[in-house]
């Protein structure tokens, strides 16, 4: 059996920033549907969303997202009016650009268990724009059991990286009780390839990065064109990820950059990355 995964960094509505939020959310009515679309079309189990918006003057409801300007919750509502049903959590870590809810999402097709958020960064403050609030969620992947995946926008090397990094590894540590099968922790790490916060992960050899794992001659590709907001000064870099549990019962099959012009359009300032796993439950 397959599991397919897609992460990508939304960019917080800052594709077609406008002074009107509300002439921002209609302009990005066109990104919403080309990820709609992607997901339907591609039939993509779990989405990982980082630089989720929603409009800071919406009220904030219960579970958190379900705001009609939350970009997430706006592709999984189209995805419902096309019969898909999935299902999402997510939460938010800060006010972003002003005037923006930024945060993670989780969607997946498959049911959700024991969902939960956790500043990982030292300030929890919803005014500072470095605090990081992480999603988290176990997948209840038919035929193979619970799939633990944590989803995460963390710090550059230089402003917290590692105290956060391992906050997330004792979060994700502490919900090893639930008899998870594997492991996943996927977003943007701000961990440029071969820089030493991505050494500090995949060093023990605890983790592994799929897409080197796959393509090891592409180790640099980066992940974003251009210059992007807290890499203004270099070239472009390797900073989004799927990192696996070293050990786990799947293996990756094919892995490949998404949302970039070649492989459907261009929806933000960072590329997206399509993974597909093939899954042993027999193994457990």
């Amino acid at each position: 059996m397959e599991l397919s995964v897609l992460t990508l960094n939304l960019h917080t509505y800052q594709q077609h920033p406008h002074h009107c939020p509300f002439e921002t959310m209609h302009r990005h009515e066109r990104e919403v549907h080309i990820l709609a679309e992607a997901i339907a079309q591609l039939k993509i189990d779990v989405i990982c969303f980082q630089e989720v918006g929603e409009y800071m003057h919406d009220p904030i409801t219960n579970p958190y997202g379900e705001s009609p300007s939350n970009m997430a919750f706006r592709i999984c509502k189209k995805l419902r009016q096309w019969q898909l049903w999935y299902h999402i959590h997510q939460d938010w870590s800060h006010i972003g650009f002003y005037r923006w809810r930024e945060g993670t999402a989780i969607i997946s097709r498959y049911p959700m268990q024991h969902n939960y958020s956790a500043y990982v960064s030292t300030d929890h403050s919803k005014k500072n724009y470095m605090s990081r609030n992480v999603t988290v969620s176990c997948i209840q992947v038919p035929h193979f059991g619970l799939l633990h995946i944590a989803n995460v926008h963390l710090s550059w090397a230089h402003h917290g990286f590692f105290d956060e990094y391992r906050q997330l590894k004792k979060l994700i540590d502490s919900r090893k009780q639930f008899g998870v099968c594997a492991d996943l922790m996927v977003g943007d790490f701000n961990a440029p390839a071969g820089e030493h916060a991505y050494n500090h992960i995949v060093g023990h050899a605890e983790y592994v990065d799929q897409f080197y794992e796959l393509h090891p001659q592409r180790f640099y590709q980066p992940s974003y064109h251009g210059q992007i907001d807290g890499w203004k000064n270099s070239h472009p870099k390797r900073i989004d990820y799927i990192f696996k549990r070293n050990g786990a019962p799947m293996k990756i099959q094919y892995m490949d950059v998404i949302f970039n012009e070649n492989f459907y359009p261009i929806v933000s300032d960072h590329f997206g990355y399509l993974a597909r796993f093939k899954l042993f439950p027999e193994y457990r």
